[in-house]
C-alpha cells in the first residue's frame, strides 16, 4: 500500500513511509495546551481515591453529547474539538510494517530523546559488557549474550515465598510487610545502576500502595511535550555513571525521606523524579524498570511481594495487586523466582492471584512488552475490568471487542472473526489510527496495547492527557493469498467489497480509466438500491460517492446518464444477484490493485547476482514479491513460479530462483518475511494440480516408454496436497492431451493455482536446457526422505562436549581418539550442563535444564525412578512448565527431546519419547532458530507418531501456545489413539449433551458445536459454557450456586460456577477451574479434614444474556433454555405476580415437561413443589390444587408440550424481572431497605427486590452504573453520576458471579450503542474502554 503515501497530514511531502512510533513530536504546529479545572471525584469502590476516572458506560443516545461534554471539563476539559478522523487509507501516511516489529529497532544515538518513542529500548543499551537487554524478549531473542545472574545454577532454589527470602534475600527475615527505607536491595546487586534503580523501586511502590505519602512539592508548568516520560527517564538514568558516593549520598537521602516523608530537599535522587508525578506515571516508572532491565525483574517482583504479606491495609493490599497485575502483563519473572511466584499466588487471595495468574501464564508465553502499561490498561486494572477495544470494520459496522494487556493482534484478529462469523480470517489485519497517521499491526503476536500506549504517549506528548488519545482501530484486508477463495464467504466478500469502494471514493485506489469508475458506480448503486433507476437518487448517490478529482471533471449529469446507461444495458439484463457482484468486484479488485493489497517490508539493502539496492520496499502479494523504491517505482519483481527455495538468517532472508540466483534482502522484518513467503510456497503447492516433466524419461527408470518428453506441463487429477504420499502420479500432458501415470520423481510441482502462461513455461524452458538442471536438485531434495538430527545445528549452538580447558588440553594430548557420544544423539549419562549455550550462559536455568533431561529420561524409561512420580508429573512440573515459562527452556527442551530420539536403541523408550513430543508439540513450540530443525525431524521420521507430531506442531505454530501444560485426559488420550476427548456439557433441567473436544478446542469452538445441534448459532453471544466445581465454608446462596448438604461430612456445600472465556483452549479453562479450587483450599475455604483430590468441574451451557428473548421467536430456544431457566426462578417464588391463575401455570408446566403422560398426578402431593411457586403453595389444601390442575390440564389438552412452554413463558415474559439472574444478599449501609434482599441483573439493569413481598425497591439501568467491583465475600456497586455516585455494599460470596453477568450485559449494551452512533470519533476512548 504504497500508492499515495508520500503525502503527510499537515501538506508537506515526505518520501519515507513512518510507523506510529516516527512521528515527529516536535514539528509542525502544536495543538493548543489543555487547561486544567478542578474535577469532581467520583466515589469509588477501589482503594484508589478516585485520582483516575473510572469505568463509565455512556449509554444515552439522548445525552450522548452531553455526557461527553462533561467528560472533557471533568477531565480538563480539551481545546481539540473531537470529529470523524474519517483516515483515508490510501492518501495518509501509511506503514510499511509491523507497528510492534519497528518497536525492536534500537534508537540511534543522534535521535533527540525527547523526540523518541517510548518503547524502553536503545542502541547504547548494549554496552561493553553485554549485560543489558533490549526492552522486548524478541529482542534478546537476537542475540546469545545473557543477562548476567549471580546466582549459582547448582544452588537449590526454594519454591515457598518464606523459604525464598530467607534464603536468598540481603537482609534476613525481611519478607513482610513494611514501611521502613531498605538497607540494601532485597537481591544481591552488582552493579550501582541496579542498586539505586532497586531503591528507587521501593520508593515508588509504597507510594503506590499508599504506605509512603508524595512529596510535598508545588509543580511549575510544563511545556507541551517537554515532560520526560518514565520509559525515557529509566534510559537517560541508565545512561549515566555512578561512584560509591553516589550510592552513599542516596542511602543518606532516602534515611531522611523515610523519617520526613515531604522532605524538600530529598531532590537529586537517581532514576526518581523531583517533581511530583500521577500514579499512572509511578506505575509505568515500576514496568518501564523491568521491561528495560531484566536483571531488575526479579527484584520488583519481590518487593510487591514483601509488602502483600501480612499487610494490616486492606487499601494497601488492593493497590498491590493492581499493581502486581500490570507488571504481569508487562514482564515476567526469571527462572529463579518464577516456581516461588507462582506458588505464592496459589496461596494468596483467590479473586486477586487467580487474574495475576492468568495474565502472567500468558506474558511467559508471549514474552516482554515493548511499552509500559498504557491509560486504559492501569483504568481496567483498578477496577477489575477487561478492556474494550473499540474497533471499525469496513462495512460501517462498530464493535466493542475484550482485550488485555496480552492481547496479541493475532487473539484479537480471531476474536472479531469469530464474532462476524468470517470464514477465511488470512489477509486480514488490525490497523491503527492516530491523527490522520495510520499503521498495520498486521496480524501475528505483536501486542495491541504496546500500540495503545504508545499513541497515548504520542498524545501525552503533545501536551494533552492520555484519556484524551484520539487512536482507531480498524479491521480490513491487507492482502489476498495467492490462492484466495471467496465462494463460502459472504462476510468476507463484503468486507473487502465495502473496503474497496470506499477506497475508490476518497481515492486510496484510482481508476484511471472513466469506464471503470462508471461501472463501479453502477455496481455500488445497484448493491445498495437495487433496480430503482429515479435519476434524482442517483445523482443524489454520486454526489456523495464518487471521487472530488472525478467530480471537478464533468457535471453531474453526464455521469447520471452514463451511470444510468450501464445499469440498464449491462446489470439489469444480467439479472445478476448483489452477492455474486460484490465477489465480482472482490475479483477486480484483487487483480488490478494487486501492489496495494500487500504486506510491506522496509529493507535496508537487497543484494542481487547482477545489482544491489538499499532504502527499498518489499512487497509481498498474491503474485509475488515486488522491490519499490521510495517514489513507488517497480525495480523487481519475482514471480511465486520463479521461487525456488526461501532460506533466513539473523536479519537477512534469502530467496533463491530456479535461474540459479539469489537474492539477500536486509531487514528487520526478516523472520516474517521469511514466514510469509513459505506459507505462500507451501500453500501453492498443496494446492496446485500442475506439474513439470524435468527430465527425459529414458533417462529414469521405471519411466520409459511414457508419452512424456523434459519440459512438457501436467495437469494433475488432484491437488498435490491428496497426492502428497504416493509414489505415482496420474495426470495429463498438456501437449499431447493424453493421460499418463509417472513417477513422482519425474515431476516438479509447480507453485501455482492457474495454468501457466506461454512466457513463464518459455522461462521454465531455458532452465530446463542448460547443463546444470536446478529442478532435478528441487525434485530430489523435496521427496527426499531420509531421518533428520541436530548435527548440523548443533555445530553452531550447543556448547563444547569438551566442558573445561584441562580436558582440552587431555584430549589433545591424547592418542586415543574420543569415544565420547555426541551431544546431538541418544545418550544414558545425565547431563552435567545445557545442551545449548545461550542456556549455559544464564546459570540460573543450568539446574532446570538438567532437571529438565533427567525427567525426559525418566519418562522415556532411560533412567531409573527413584521417587515413583508419575509420568503426567513428570512431564508438566519438570518439563513443560518450564518450557512455558523460559523461550530459553522450550528451546533446550526439545533439544533434549529431539537428541533422545536420535539413534535410540530402545523401541520402548522411543515410543514414549514420541508421546512426550507430541505433548510438547500441542503446548509450546521453540524459537524461529529450532521451528524448521523440529520440522525436517519430524517429516524424516518413519515413526508412527511422527505424523500427527507434525500437524499438532504446525497447528500449535499458528494458532498459538496453551497457557497450561496438557490435562490428565490429554495423556490418557494418547494413549487410548484417540482424537477427540468426550464431555458431558450439562444443560438446563440437567439434560445431558455430548461434546467432543481436541488439543486444540477453543470454548467458543464448543460453544459453536453446541449451537449448532439447537441451530441457535446467530445468537453465540447470548449463551455461555459455565464450569462448576464443589466449594465449602460461609455462604450467602445464590440462584446458580446450588446449595445441598453432605452427609459424609455433615455439612452443607455450594456449587460456584465460573464462566469460560471464549478465546480460551477449551483444556486450558478446564486446568484454570482445578486450580481455582487448589487456590480455594489453600486459602481456607475448603474444609481442611477433606481428604483426596477434588471431585472434577461440570460443565453446564446455559443462556447468559437475556436478549433476544421473546417467547415464541425461536423453538428451540424456548424449550431447551429460556423454559428450564426461568422454571426454578418462578417456583422459588422470585417474580412478584398478581392475577396469576397458578393452577394454569401448572398445567403449563406439567404439559411442558410430561405432555400427555398423567401419571405424576397421581402423588401430587410429591411434585407440587415443582408445579407450584413455594411461596403459594400453603395458601390453598393440596387436594385443592390437584383438583385446579386437573382441571387446567383437560382444558389445555391441545398444547404439545413445546407450546406448553411457550404459554408459560408469554405469561412470565411481562415481568420485569423476567430473565433475571436472582442473588440473595445482605446489605447494611441502606436504612430504607431490608437487611436481606435480593439482587437480579437483566437487561434492563440491576434491580435490588424486597426478599418477602419481591417488590422492585430500586432499579439502576446500566447507564447510571459506572463502577462495581467484589471481592471474596462481597459486591459493591457504585450507581448515580458525578457527585451523586452512591456506593452500595454488599455482603456475598459469589462476587465473581455478579460481576461476570454484569460485565456481560454492559458489553452486549455498549456493543449495542456503538453500532447506533453516526461518527466512530463519538466514542470517548477511556470511557467505552474500560
Amino acid at each position: 500500500m504504497a500508492s499515495n503515501s508520500a503525502k503527510t497530514t499537515n501538506g508537506t511531502s515526505d518520501g519515507k513511509q513512518r510507523h506510529v512510533s516516527n512521528i515527529q513530536i516536535g514539528g509542525g504546529v502544536s495543538p493548543p495546551r489543555k487547561r486544567s479545572s478542578q474535577s469532581i471525584q467520583l466515589p469509588t469502590t477501589s482503594a484508589w481515591g478516585g485520582d483516575e476516572r473510572h469505568f463509565d458506560v455512556s449509554i444515552s443516545e439522548e445525552n450522548t453529547q452531553t455526557e461527553a461534554a462533561q467528560t472533557k471539563q471533568k477531565n480538563g476539559g480539551s481545546a481539540l474539538e473531537e470529529r470523524e478522523l474519517d483516515p483515508k487509507f490510501g492518501t495518509t501516511t501509511l506503514s510499511s510494517a509491523q507497528v510492534s516489529d519497528q518497536l525492536l529497532k534500537v534508537l540511534k544515538d543522534s535521535t533527540v530523546v525527547g523526540e523518541e518513542a517510548s518503547n524502553g529500548k536503545d542502541t547504547d543499551d548494549r554496552r561493553s559488557s553485554g549485560r543489558h537487554s533490549t526492552a522486548s524478549d524478541h529482542s534478546t531473542e537476537q542475540s546469545d549474550e545473557p543477562s548476567r545472574s549471580h546466582e549459582s545454577g547448582d544452588v537449590f532454589v526454594p519454591s515457598s515465598w518464606t523459604s525464598f527470602a530467607q534464603s536468598l534475600f540481603t537482609v534476613k527475615g525481611s519478607s513482610s510487610y513494611c514501611c521502613a527505607a531498605l538497607p540494601q536491595p532485597l537481591l544481591p546487586k552488582y552493579e550501582k545502576a541496579d542498586h539505586l534503580a532497586s531503591l528507587a523501586s521501593w520508593v515508588t511502590i509504597l507510594r503506590i500502595m499508599g504506605d509512603l505519602p508524595d512529596l510535598d512539592i508545588i509543580d511549575k508548568i510544563d511545556v507541551a511535550g517537554q515532560s520526560t516520560q518514565p520509559s525515557v527517564q529509566v534510559r537517560q538514568f541508565y545512561h549515566r555513571k555512578y561512584t560509591k558516593k553516589d550510592v552513599e549520598d542516596a542511602h543518606r537521602k532516602y534515611t531522611e525521606l523515610f523519617k520526613n516523608p515531604g522532605f524538600t530537599e530529598a531532590k537529586g535522587l537517581p532514576f526518581l523524579s523531583d517533581k511530583s508525578v500521577s500514579m499512572l506515571e509511578k506505575v509505568q516508572f515500576i514496568c518501564a524498570l523491568g521491561i528495560y532491565q531484566p536483571d531488575l525483574r526479579d527484584e520488583l517482583y519481590c518487593q510487591v511481594c514483601k509488602q502483600l504479606t501480612n499487610n494490616p491495609s486492606r487499601n494497601s493490599t488492593v493497590r498491590g495487586w493492581v499493581l502486581l497485575y500490570l507488571m504481569a502483563g508487562s514482564f515476567s519473572p526469571t527462572e529463579r523466582f518464577s516456581p516461588c511466584f507462582l506458588q505464592f499466588l496459589q496461596e494468596s487471595m483467590p479473586e486477586y492471584a487467580n487474574r495475576v495468574e492468568r495474565i502472567l501464564r500468558r506474558t511467559f508465553i508471549t514474552g516482554t512488552r515493548a511499552f509500559p502499561p498504557s491509560w486504559l490498561e492501569f483504568q481496567a486494572a483498578k477496577n477489575g475490568k477487561p478492556i474494550l477495544l473499540p474497533v471499525a470494520l469496513m462495512n460501517g459496522n462498530r464493535m466493542l471487542v475484550e482485550a488485555d494487556s496480552v492481547t496479541t493482534v493475532q487473539e484479537l484478529s480471531r476474536q472479531i472473526g469469530n464474532r462476524i462469523s468470517l470464514q477465511h480470517l488470512e489477509g486480514f489485519s488490525l490497523y491503527i489510527t492516530l491523527m490522520q497517521r495510520i499503521s498495520c499491526l498486521g496480524h501475528g503476536l505483536h501486542r495491541v496495547m504496546d500500540a495503545v500506549s504508545e499513541c497515548e504517549q504520542h498524545t501525552r506528548q503533545m501536551g494533552m492527557k492520555e484519556s484524551t488519545s484520539t487512536w482507531r482501530l480498524y479491521f480490513r484486508k491487507e492482502y489476498f493469498t495467492p490462492w484466495h477463495e471467496h465462494i463460502d464467504d459472504p462476510i468476507g466478500i463484503d468486507l473487502v467489497y465495502q473496503q474497496v469502494m470506499r477506497g475508490v471514493s476518497v481515492g486510496e485506489y484510482n481508476c484511471d480509466k472513466e469506464e471503470v469508475l462508471v461501472m463501479m458506480a453502477a455496481q455500488r448503486y445497484f448493491v445498495e438500491h437495487g433496480s430503482d433507476l429515479n435519476p434524482e437518487k442517483i445523482e443524489t448517490f454520486l454526489a456523495s460517492w464518487l471521487p472530488e478529482e472525478h467530480k471537478r471533471e464533468k457535471d453531474h449529469d453526464s455521469w447520471v446518464v452514463k451511470v444510468t446507461k450501464v445499469l440498464e444495458t449491462d446489470i439489469l439484463k444480467s439479472k445478476i444477484n448483489a452477492d455474486t457482484l460484490k465477489a465480482d468486484v472482490v475479483t477486480f479488485a484483487k487483480n488490478k490493485w494487486f501492489s496495494m493489497f500487500s504486506r510491506f517490508y522496509d529493507a535496508s539493502k537487497i543484494q542481487g547476482p547482477d545489482t544491489s539496492w538499499s532504502q527499498v520496499i518489499l512487497g509481498l502479494n498474491f503474485k509475488g514479491v515486488q522491490v519499490m523504491d521510495e517514489k513507488e517505482n517497480i525495480k523487481m519483481q519475482i514471480p511465486f513460479m520463479e521461487v525456488a527455495a526461501v532460506s533466513r538468517s539473523r536479519h537477512t532472508a534469502t530467496i533463491s530462483t530456479v535461474k540459479s540466483e539469489e537474492y539477500v534482502i536486509f531487514s528487520l522484518h526478516s523472520e516474517d518475511l521469511y514466514r510469509m513467503l513459505s506459507v505462500f510456497l507451501d500453500g501453492l503447492k498443496r494446492k496446485s494440480k500442475y506439474g513439470l516433466v524435468v527430465q527425459d524419461c529414458s533417462q529414469y527408470d521405471g519411466a520409459i516408454g511414457l508419452g512424456v518428453q523434459k519440459g512438457d506441463l501436467i495437469k494433475l487429477d488432484h491437488q498435490y496436497d491428496r497426492l502428497r504420499n504416493a509414489d505415482v502420479f496420474k495426470g495429463t500432458c498438456q501437449r499431447t492431451g493424453k493421460a499418463e501415470t509417472m513417477p513422482r520423481d519425474l515431476l516438479y510441482i509447480l507453485p501455482v493455482i492457474d495454468q501457466p502462461t506461454k512466457d513463464m513455461m518459455g522461462m521454465v524452458t531455458v532452465q530446463l536446457r542448460k547443463e546444470f538442471n536446478p529442478f532435478i536438485t528441487l525434485v530430489n531434495t523435496e521427496n527426499r526422505k531420509e531421518e533428520h538430527n541436530l548435527l548440523n545445528f548443533s555445530k553452531h549452538h550447543f556448547r563444547s562436549s569438551n566442558e573445561n580447558r584441562m580436558s582440552k588440553i587431555l584430549s589433545k594430548a591424547s592418542f586415543k581418539k574420543d569415544k565420547s557420544p555426541q551431544l546431538w544423539q541418544f545418550s544414558k549419562e545425565p547431563l552435567k550442563k545445557p545442551l545449548l549455550k545461550k542456556t549455559c550462559y544464564r546459570e540460573e536455568l543450568r539446574q532446570t535444564s538438567c532437571k529438565c533431561f533427567l525427567a525426559i529420561q525418566q519418562f522415556m524409561g532411560d533412567a531409573p525412578n527413584k521417587d515413583h512420580i508419575s509420568d503426567f508429573e513428570l512431564a508438566n512440573d519438570c518439563i513443560l512448565e518450564p518450557s512455558m515459562r523460559s523461550r530459553h527452556m522450550r528451546e533446550e527442551a526439545y533439544c533434549q527431546l529431539i537428541k533422545q530420539l536420535t539413534h535410540n536403541p530402545d523401541k520402548s523408550s522411543e515410543e514414549r519419547g514420541w508421546q512426550l513430543l507430541v505433548q510438547m508439540s500441542s503446548t509450546v513450540i521453540p524459537g524461529s532458530d529450532l521451528v524448521e530443525e523440529c520440522e525436517l525431524f519430524m517429516k524424516g521420521s518413519s515413526h508412527r507418531m511422527a505424523a500427527p507430531c507434525l500437524d499438532r506442531f504446525q497447528t500449535t505454530k499458528r494458532d498459538g501456545f496453551r497457557q497450561y501444560p496438557p490435562h490428565q485426559k490429554e495423556y490418557e488420550l494418547l494413549r487410548s489413539q484417540e482424537r477427540t476427548i468426550k464431555f458431558d456439557v450439562v444443560l438446563p433441567f440437567n439434560e445431558r449433551q455430548t461434546v467432543e473436544v481436541e488439543n486444540t478446542s477453543r470454548v467458543f469452538n464448543i460453544k459453536q458445536q453446541l449451537l449448532t445441534k439447537f441451530d441457535l448459532l446467530d445468537s453465540a453471544m447470548e449463551y455461555g459454557l459455565f464450569f462448576a466445581l464443589r466449594d465449602r465454608g460461609p455462604q450467602y446462596s445464590s440462584t446458580n450456586s446450588k446449595t445441598t448438604s453432605d452427609p459424609k461430612h455433615g455439612s452443607e456445600f455450594k456449587i460456584t460456577v465460573l464462566s469460560a472465556n471464549d478465546g480460551d483452549y477449551f483444556m486450558d479453562a478446564l486446568c484454570h477451574v482445578e486450580r481455582f479450587w487448589t487456590k480455594l483450599s489453600h486459602s481456607g475455604r475448603a474444609s481442611q479434614s477433606e481428604a483426596g483430590p477434588p471431585p472434577a468441574p461440570h460443565v453446564f451451557f446455559m443462556k447468559k444474556i437475556w436478549v433476544n428473548a421473546e417467547p415464541g421467536q425461536n423453538r428451540h430456544a424456548d424449550s431447551i433454555f429460556h423454559f428450564p431457566q426461568e422454571l426454578p426462578n418462578y417456583l422459588r417464588g422470585f417474580h412478584k405476580f398478581s392475577n396469576v391463575d397458578l393452577a394454569k401455570m401448572a398445567a403449563f408446566i406439567y404439559r411442558g415437561q410430561f405432555g400427555d403422560d398423567m401419571a405424576g398426578m397421581i402423588n401430587f402431593h410429591e411434585n407440587i413443589n415443582a408445579l407450584i411457586p413455594r411461596t403459594h403453595a400453603k395458601t390453598k389444601s393440596v387436594e385443592e390444587w390437584r383438583k385446579a390442575v386437573q382441571t387446567n390440564l383437560q382444558l389445555t389438552k391441545a398444547l404439545s408440550p413445546d407450546k406448553a412452554k411457550v404459554e408459560f413463558l408469554k405469561t412470565i415474559w411481562t415481568w420485569p424481572t423476567y430473565g433475571s439472574v436472582f442473588f440473595e444478599v445482605k446489605q447494611r449501609m441502606m436504612k430504607n431497605m431490608p437487611k436481606y434482599l435480593l439482587l437480579a441483573v437483566n437487561p434492563n439493569g440491576v434491580l435490588l427486590l424486597d426478599p418477602d413481598s419481591k417488590d422492585i425497591l430500586a432499579s439502576y439501568d446500566y447507564g447510571k452504573i459506572p463502577n462495581w467491583a467484589y471481592d471474596e465475600y462481597s459486591f459493591t456497586l457504585v450507581v448515580g453520576e458525578s457527585s451523586n455516585a452512591t456506593k452500595i455494599f454488599f455482603e456475598t460470596s459469589v462476587g465473581h458471579n455478579i460481576d461476570d453477568i454484569v460485565m456481560s450485559y454492559v458489553a452486549w449494551t455498549m456493543n449495542t450503542h456503538i453500532r447506533k452512533r453516526p461518527k466512530y470519533a463519538g466514542v470517548t476512548v477511556g470511557e467505552s474502554s474500560c
